[in-house]
């Protein structure tokens, strides 16, 4: 996911750098860029990142889940519940 952010911020460069340089020779190209910007590369942009982040939360409670293990909290079953539930959260994104 996290290339479907860069991709997003390549867009938005492009599409500022085409606005400001269409500004002054053809209005109307520079407005249809700055609109493409702002459709297609925000978003993938914050999808990208969202995603990201959710990943590094699961690998997060994979290591607590596994704290509690070591420590004796919760059992071995539980334990691989626990991740196999994780693990398919994780690759639903």
């Amino acid at each position: 996911m996290k290339v479907m952010s860069i991709i997003g911020i390549i867009w938005l460069t492009f599409c500022l750098g085409c606005l400001i340089g269409f500004l002054d020779s053809d209005p109307e190209a520079s407005s249809s860029f700055g609109l493409l910007g702002l459709l297609f590369a925000i978003p993938y942009s914050i999808v990208g990142l969202m995603t990201s982040n959710k990943q590094t939360n699961i690998t997060h409670d994979l290591y607590d889940l596994h704290s509690l293990k070591e420590k004796g909290i919760i059992t071995e079953d539980e334990f691989h519940a626990k991740k196999t539930q994780l693990l398919s959260i994780k690759t639903k994104f």
